[in-house]
This record gives structure tokens, C-alpha cells and sequence, in this order.
């Protein structure tokens, strides 16, 4: 599936389109001066077809009204997000989506995934990294969030909203290439030379056996299915099996010394891909 597709397609659920005009207007013009690399092509008329998105992120956003976040919503769609978005907050939610940042909209007092919001956060501080919390202006003094997240007062201009996302993953990604090694259990990754260390002692790994790994380490224990590690490693155009991902895993787990019936490392979940074990 095409990056644009990821975008469109939860957005069409929605029940959103791009018009001209009225609040679009400024979505539009954030379109045109692309955050994220972008292709385009000439038609056989001559014409200019609209651009696609070569490198996208993902942002979730969960609000009791997605509506009103229109002009949001599609502003990030225009500057290479896939934007995914949800009526409800679950927990499971931000256990289970390998996303970039997540959006909270808290601006609605008496919602209920308001308190399931805080709580979660308040227990999970590479969440709070990550998050972005719409607070009503009147309640920004007094929201119960403070230390939870990047807090925007809502509403607020779309350039502004943008800018501040931006500036959030951009604070993101210059701490990650700060940190080139990752860690889980006795295992280092170091991102810059692409090695794989158990105990200090070096595991030769294959370019995609690396890859899933980290992968695996990047989702913090989400699940990632089949089809996403194959899409992400070999692109959505790619014809084998998702049973060539099942390969490449045994084979790093033999190499790890793992054992799929008590994993300390890669967890199976039937019917749909891995995660990290517990």
C-alpha cells in the first residue's frame, strides 16, 4: 500500500475530503511547501499530477470529535503524515500502534478517555515523549497533564499547531541520532554500525534479521504483523509470502538463542506477526 493510500483511506473513513476554500484554505497553502521529501510526475496531457509522498510518519489522533480537528487533521495529511484516527481512547491503542507521536484532544472535561489519558501517560514516560495534548486555553494553568506531554493551548491557528508538532518530532528524531544504541535485556544495538551484541559478544545477523529487530525494539512491545514488516523491509510491491518473515525470524531467534515456546526476546502472536517477549 502507498504511503498515500495510509493517508487517504482513514481519512475517507472519516468521512473527510479536500475542498477549496473556507477552512481548508489554510491546509492548503501548508501543502505547498512539502516537510517530507515528495515526488511528482507529469501526465501524459502534460499536466502536473499532485505529489506523493516518498518518507511519511505516523500521528495518532483521538479525539471525542474529529471533526472539529478538520483543518488539523488535514494539514499533517499535506505535509507527509499518515494520520490515523480514533473516536475512542483504549489503552490498548497506544500499546498496539507503531506510531510517531500521538495527538490527545483532553479540550472536553467530561469525557470519559480523559482520565484513562492521564492515567496512562502519568505511568509510561517514553509515552509522554511522544505525545501532544490539546488543553481548552482556560485550563492550561490547571489541566491535570502538567509533565505529561507537550501541552498546545486549543484552539489555535493551524501554522501554529503544525509548527509546534514539527518542532516535537523534530526534538524527537535529534535525541534518537544522539542515541545510536539500543537496548533490550542483555542485548545492544548499535543503529550507526548495525551490529547486534548479546553479553557483549558479537551476533552476526543478516541485513534483514537486523532489521526486524529493530523494528521489534522501535514498536516498545507493540505488535507488528506480517504484513507491515514485510511492507516496511521490502515495500508494499513485494510478491512472496508473509511466511518469508517467519523464516527470517527463526532464524534470529536460533542466532539469539531464543526459544518460541518461552521467548526471552521475540514473542509470536498467533495470526498476526511479533512482538517483544515480556
Amino acid at each position: 500500500m502507498q504511503a498515500s493510500e495510509r493517508v487517504i483511506k482513514p481519512l475517507m473513513r472519516m468521512g473527510y475530503s479536500q475542498t477549496e476554500g473556507g477552512e481548508m484554505a489554510d491546509a492548503d497553502r501548508l501543502a505547498e511547501r512539502p516537510a517530507a521529501p515528495m515526488a511528482s510526475s507529469t501526465g501524459e496531457t502534460g499536466g502536473t499530477r499532485p505529489f506523493l509522498c516518498i518518507q511519511t510518519k505516523r500521528v495518532a489522533v483521538i479525539s471525542p470529535f474529529p471533526g472539529s480537528l478538520h483543518p488539523l487533521i488535514n494539514g499533517l495529511a499535506g505535509e507527509c503524515y499518515d494520520v490515523l484516527v480514533f473516536h475512542r481512547f483504549e489503552a490498548q491503542i497506544m500499546n498496539a500502534l507503531a506510531v510517531d507521536l500521538f495527538v490527545f484532544d483532553v479540550t472536553t472535561a467530561d469525557w470519559e478517555g480523559v482520565a484513562g489519558i492521564r492515567e496512562a501517560l502519568a505511568s509510561d514516560s517514553k509515552k509522554q515523549d511522544r505525545s501532544v495534548l490539546l488543553v481548552g486555553e482556560r485550563e492550561m494553568a490547571d489541566n491535570g497533564f502538567a509533565g505529561l506531554g507537550e501541552l498546545l493551548p486549543w484552539p489555535t491557528g493551524l501554522q501554529e499547531a503544525m509548527y509546534r508538532i514539527e518542532c516535537k518530532l523534530s526534538g524527537l528524531a535529534d535525541a534518537e541520532e544522539g542515541n545510536s544504541v539500543g537496548s533490550f535485556k542483555d542485548l545492544q544495538i548499535d543503529i550507526k554500525k548495525m551490529t547486534v551484541q548479546r553479553g557483549g559478544v558479537r551476533i552476526e545477523c543478516t541485513k534483514t534479521e537486523y532489521e526486524i529487530l529493530l523494528m521489534l525494539l522501535e514498536a516498545q512491545g507493540a505488535v507488528m504483523s506480517r504484513d507491515e514488516i514485510m511492507d516496511r523491509i521490502w515495500g508494499s510491491s513485494f510478491a512472496g509470502g508473509s511466511n518469508v518473515v517467519d523464516v527470517h525470524v527463526k532464524s534470529l531467534r536460533k542466532k539469539l538463542g531464543d526459544n518460541p515456546a518461552a521467548p526471552q526476546y521475540i514473542a509470536t502472536v498467533r495470526g498476526v506477526g511479533y512482538r517483544l517477549a515480556d
